[in-house]
């Protein structure tokens, strides 16, 4: 500030470092280096550590950007002259103090004031910049000595101080700090009264002045000028206007011509105003004594009189000094004035009556539907009807007129020709329209567009349907006159049809859906081929619905719904489905060697049999109701004759059941584990049956028929229910080993104690079941339990420290192990350097007993350890190992030991050292490991399978083989190209086995099918020319797998140029049917009209677009076939366009060409640099020094020696190649890094000048 006090202003902002740069003739050389240019950024940012900083550390200046706002300070000093105020108040606080404090409130600032001893105050303010010159403000209005004076200037400059919505008030009042007051519009006083500090006093009225004074300097004149001479004062094209503001620096304005106002102002500086005035005056003389003359011309030939921007005007005026005055269109008047000169006016009269008739307007009928049809593709028909039409102006209006504008002859011309065209058209087209309902234009629409799009292209009419938002009626038909008849008739029949439309649901299981409708919805086409006027919609599986829609016509619905219901009763039927309740132990033996006796029981009852998953002992059996009760005895047998199964069946009253069956099942459940995993069937929920069966082994039937009978009995009598709250980790020492200790509770006191399951929400409840009596003793003794177990003792445990490592190794994990086992018991180890061998454990009795024991028997296994090797041969190890080596990860667990295999990456390895696997854990258990590892070892079959059944065996895509080797587990060889009938079957013995019984029962199926393949390999051969494989193959194969689906037979297309035989094989009757119709495709392919064209091949990829989108596009607009090039062909530019219709192919041609065109030119900067690189412009370019360029130092890249063995070592004898290929690798990196960051600071430079 300049008001006389001191001020210092303190912004905390970051300054910017700029790159250094040096010119050379105009060329920038930018000079950088690597380490300070781009520095290596910190791990972290910086700390707030005031002692490290004190202490000379060096602290990171990198850090996140703050985007907070910046705080300023901003001091200033009043001299003890200048205070208003220096009386203190009652109290410590004086007046100054006071005010300082309310305007920090009101700004939200920080003020803190400092008297010294001569008595000068210092101010302080702080806060956001804004805000802290607000406050000073008002701190220098209210603490400093005020004063005023007046000053006077002429009413008249008051304005200009004021300024718009006195802005330029409130500014000079802010920047001096003074109250400035202006009198009114209505006071007569010129006086301006200042109040305020002195400093600012006399700025402000040093301001006023300097105003007052720069505004005396100014004028204003005032020159009357008759509305018709104003041209004259402009002069043509403006020029006499520009000149004399330019020469005189007045500002002259001039009403425009609609304003009746023939005032000339010219205000600004006395000089130019008055020189400027008598100019004007003079030239005003000199055209006092003008003539006029008055010409008619048609109205609609002014605008070529008056011409773009007036400039035909202005041409006649600067040829011979006469205004022509034109009428404005409203006056509707034809008379054209020409003022001037009298010499000079037939001169002008004759430019102006050439205008006028240099351009004609002319006009034809012609209906708006047929203007596209004139038009045609981007104005391709019209430029063939009117040669001339770069000479003419034709405008289509939409009122049904053709406008033509131009030079007569021209006109004629173009009036002539598309007159005969609209003659032309309007007697062999015809437009119509239809009216339909709205709600109906989809079903005219068809889905997807193909219903009316295949009307357009049989009838060869355009169809407009009206948008859903106009809600209109009218469908547009416009075509040939024959095809729109056809077209319209065609609409009103399926209008008709959907008029007659019906819809009816019916309810089918959603289960038999998928049934209705067939392998690749061939059972349902067989309906809607014998009812195609039907559609029948299926819901979605996600949907869960058994609902289905049949829609059509009225009577076909109907016997469409009649066909469903007797389908689906028979489909009902066939399919009826069934559960059967087994046991997990015998399911294998259900199952069979390689499924041999599933496979016979589905064979003998025509059922199909589903497997349960593996928290599942439920199998399904589907099909015929007979089938499925005979499929589900013989299952039955076959565990009656396992293990001796039994059923029992109990009357249970239906109050009694709903009680066993409360609490999720639980007291069922549990019944069922205890018993030994019988099956237990209470009846349905609406059934009134009495009968509870139990089915399982005769003993364990037994045991769960007395414990219902007693059940049953107690809950009908005085049976309770109550609970207990355990934590989860005491569940374990509640129940005791093998359940000792809750079958101790049960048998004392009568009571069934049900503990959580895995899947329950709650973890701690325990449910208590029993006599009234015996249900409150269980609890009481459970509650003890859990009371002990939750009494806190310390012991100390001796363990040699040498066993730490193996307690505390990948984070304690077998430590946490032991304490999640233990109730959480914390078991702590001595720390690292202590001499001491004990372990301390806290927890409850018997958790830290029950973890003592644990922690004993590691030990105790650790001291018993031995390490055993055995041989198992190298190229069984992989096998081992497979799948992540969980099966050896399964026998660890399983006997606790330790099991290491060679490194197979080891070429050092001799062969016995490379069979040797070392095993290693307590003796007892290391002899039981070694058992179970060699039964894991694979061994190895050879059968003998016919050569011709292998292809079979492997299936398509190896389909079939990759199943046979999950089913049995095993690795099935078979060798290449047919050389051996030997198959190789490789696995565990038991695996082994079953795959070779499965490979046995396949070729007993396969030579049972002998005669049928040999029919099948009937085979014939046809000539098709090469180019039209592709299209019998069609896009990605659909074309030829829609046939070889359809006549069930191999179609064989050479790959190969040349080669024109096609090989089909199948049987007999069906390839010479698929023969006929691949014949009968070519036929039809070549009476296609083809054309040849050339279009640069830069312009495919944008032809084809992303996945072949664009092609696909201009293919259906233009229903043509588009044949691009191959890669690598005789001539990459060569396209082929082929189609029914000659214009379309013509229609297309001229759209490739046109968008070639765009393309090139839109691209052709980037082609000239490609050409340009290639010649090596810029290379040379760069190394003489002609360009823009940046040099780095020290980066990275430079300090690498290509050549150095050091830096990049060769990788041994066998990697000399690789390593060759690594160094040219780096080289191109580092080449295109240069080079990449040279063109992009050359970009820069670029935008930047």
């Amino acid at each position: 500030m300049e008001n006389g006090h001191i001020e210092e202003t303190n912004n905390f902002e970051a300054s910017a470092t700029t790159n250094g740069t040096s010119t050379n003739g105009g060329v920038v050389q930018i000079n950088m280096d690597y380490n300070t240019d781009f520095p290596t950024l910190p791990d972290a940012a910086p700390t707030n550590n005031s002692a490290a900083n004190a202490a000379g550390a060096k602290v990171p200046v990198w850090s996140r950007p703050s985007l907070a706002k910046k705080d300023v300070v901003v001091t200033f000093r009043l001299a003890s002259d200048e205070r208003s105020s220096r009386v203190k108040s009652f109290g410590n606080t004086s007046e100054e103090q006071k005010k300082a404090q309310f305007i920090a409130q009101q700004t939200k600032t920080r003020i803190e004031l400092s008297e010294s001893k001569d008595g000068e105050l210092t101010v302080v303010v702080r806060g956001e910049r804004a805000k802290v010159e607000d406050a000073r403000a008002r701190i220098v209005r209210d603490l400093q000595t005020q004063a005023s004076r007046d000053v006077e200037i002429p009413k008249e400059h008051h304005g200009k101080l004021i300024g718009k919505e006195g802005q330029l008030l409130r500014q000079l009042e802010q920047s001096t700090n003074c109250r400035i007051h202006i009198p009114g519009r209505d006071d007569a006083s010129r006086a301006i009264k200042i109040t305020g500090p002195r400093e600012g006093i006399q700025r402000a009225a040093a301001h006023i002045l300097a105003v007052s004074e720069r505004e005396s300097k100014l004028a204003t004149e005032h020159v009357i000028c008759p509305k018709h001479l104003v041209p004259f004062v402009r002069g043509p094209f403006n020029k006499t206007y520009e000149r004399l503001t330019a020469e005189t620096g007045a500002k002259i304005n001039i009403p425009p011509a609609a304003v009746q106002n023939e005032l000339i102002s010219i205000t600004g500086e006395k000089d130019g105003v008055h020189r400027a005035a008598a100019e004007i005056r003079a030239i005003l003389e000199s055209k006092k004594n003008v003539s006029t003359v008055t010409i008619p011309v048609n109205r609609a030939q002014h605008r070529y009189i008056v011409g773009q921007q007036r400039s035909g005007i202005h041409e006649i005026l600067e040829k011979t000094g006469v205004i022509v005055d034109v009428p404005n269109e409203e006056l509707n008047s034809d008379i054209v004035t020409l003022i001037g000169d009298s010499a000079l006016l037939g001169q002008a009269l004759e430019l102006v009556v050439n205008r006028a008739s240099s351009v004609i307007t002319q006009s034809i009928n012609a209906p708006t539907w047929l203007h596209k049809h004139l038009i045609g593709p981007k104005g391709a028909t019209l430029t063939a009807l009117v040669p001339n039409r770069n000479s003419v102006q034709i405008e289509f209006d939409d009122n049904g007129t053709i406008f033509f504008e131009g030079a007569p002859a021209e006109v004629k011309l173009a009036q002539t020709a598309l007159a005969a065209e609209v003659a032309r058209l309007i007697s062999s087209m015809a437009i119509e329209k239809v009216k339909v309902h709205p709600s109906l234009h989809r079903h005219v629409i068809g889905r997807g567009g193909s219903l009316i799009s295949k009307i357009k292209d049989q009838h060869e009419v355009q169809i407009t349907i009206p948008n859903e938002t106009t809600n209109s009626d009218e469908i547009t038909i416009e075509g040939k006159k024959d095809g729109v008849k056809k077209a319209v008739a065609e609409i009103r029949a399926i209008v008709t049809k959907i008029e007659n439309e019906k819809s009816r649901d019916i309810i089918i299981p959603q289960r038999l859906h998928k049934l209705i409708i067939g392998t690749k919805g061939a059972g349902v086409q067989q309906i809607r081929d014998a009812h195609p006027n039907v559609s029948i919609l299926f819901p979605d599986a996600k949907n869960k619905s058994d609902v289905v829609n049949i829609r059509g016509d009225k009577n076909e619905v109907d016997a469409v719904y009649k066909k469903l219901t007797v389908l689906s009763k028979e489909l009902a039927e066939n399919n009826f489905q069934q559960t059967v309740s087994v046991f997990k132990e015998f399911l294998k033996h259900i199952i069979g060697k390689g499924g041999a006796t599933i496979r016979k029981i589905r064979d003998e009852t025509e059922t199909r049999i589903d497997l349960p998953d593996n928290d599942d002992d439920k199998i399904t059996v589907t099909g015929k109701q007979a089938n499925v009760e005979k499929a589900i005895a013989q299952l039955n047998k076959i565990q009656e004759e396992l293990a001796n199964v039994a059923e029992e069946t109990l009357d249970i009253p239906q109050k009694v059941q709903a009680r066993l069956l409360g609490n999720g099942r639980r007291l069922i459940s549990d019944i069922e584990e205890e018993c030994g995993g019988v099956h237990i069937k209470f009846p349905t929920e609406k059934s009134e049956s009495t009968k509870v069966t139990i089915r399982g082994p005769a003993g364990d039937v037994a045991r769960a028929v007395g414990l219902l009978t007693a059940l049953a009995k107690d809950k009908e009598a005085n049976f309770t229910e109550d609970t207990v709250k355990a934590k989860s980790e005491f569940h374990r020492f509640l129940i005791g080993k093998g359940g000792s200790k809750i079958a101790k509770l049960r048998e004392q006191f009568n009571v069934r104690i049900m503990f959580p399951r895995e899947g329950d929400a709650d973890k701690e409840t325990i449910h208590l079941l029993g006599p009234n009596d015996e249900v409150p003793k269980a609890k009481a003794q459970l509650e003890e339990a859990i009371r002990q177990l939750s009494e806190t003792v310390d012991i100390k445990l001796i363990v040699d420290p040498k066993y730490y490592k193996h307690f505390l190794v990948r984070g304690a994990a077998l430590v946490r192990e032991i304490q999640e086992q233990n109730g959480g018991v914390v078991i702590s180890f001595p720390k690292n350097g202590t001499d001491s061998n004990e372990v301390s454990l806290r927890g409850s009795k018997q958790c830290v007993e029950s973890a003592k024991l644990k922690i004993e028997e590691i030990v105790e296994d650790h001291e018993k350890q031995i390490t055993t090797n055995i041989s198992i041969p190298a190229q069984f190890h992989r096998s081992l190992l497979a799948g992540r080596a969980q099966k050896i990860q399964e026998l660890q667990s399983q006997f606790n030991v330790q099991i290491r295999f060679p490194n197979n990456r080891d070429n050092s390895l001799s062969g016995e050292e490379a069979d040797k696997v070392s095993i290693s854990g307590r003796d007892t258990k290391v002899a039981d490991a070694i058992e179970a590892l060699l039964a894991l070892v694979p061994i190895s079959k050879v059968i003998q399978l016919p050569t011709d059944m292998h292809r079979t065996l492997i299936g398509k895509g190896g389909e079939s083989i990759r199943k046979l080797m999950t089913e049995y587990d095993v690795n099935i060889l078979i060798p290449k190209d047919n050389a051996s009938e030997d198959i190789t079957v490789t696995g565990q013995v038991e695996n082994v086995e079953q795959a070779l019984e499965g490979l046995r029962e396949k070729l007993v199926e396969y030579e049972a099918q002998a005669e049928d393949r040999k029919l099948k390999q009937w085979s014939m051969t046809i000539e098709v020319p090469s180019d039209y494989h592709q299209k019998i193959i069609g896009q990605r194969g659909a074309t030829i797998t829609a046939l070889k689906e359809k006549f069930g037979v191999y179609i064989n297309v050479p790959r190969e140029e040349g080669n024109e035989n096609i090989t089909i094989q199948g049987y007999e009757e069906k390839a010479r049917a698929c023969a006929a119709e691949i014949e009968e495709m070519i036929g039809d392919l070549r009476s296609l009209f083809t054309q040849e064209i050339s279009l640069d091949s830069r312009y495919h990829p944008r032809l084809i677009g992303s996945k072949g989108k664009n092609l696909k596009k201009v293919m259906e607009d233009y229903r043509v076939e588009i044949r691009l090039p191959r890669h690598g062909a005789e001539d990459p530019n060569l396209v082929v366009i082929a189609g029914k219709d000659e214009n379309d192919v013509y229609d297309c041609i001229d759209f490739l060409r046109a968008e070639e065109e765009d393309f090139l030119l839109d691209n052709v900067d980037r082609f000239m640099s490609n050409r340009s690189n290639e010649n090596g412009h810029h290379h040379n370019q760069s190394s003489n020094g002609n360009g823009n360029g940046v040099q780095i130092r020290g980066a990275p890249w430079q300090q690498l020696d290509i050549g150095s063995a050091e830096q990049f070592p060769d990788m041994g004898p066998q990697a000399t190649a690789a390593s060759h290929i690594l160094k040219c690798l780096i080289q191109l990196v580092v080449l295109f890094s240069l080079a990449n960051f040279q063109i992009s600071s050359k970009s820069s430079s670029f935008f930047s000048s």
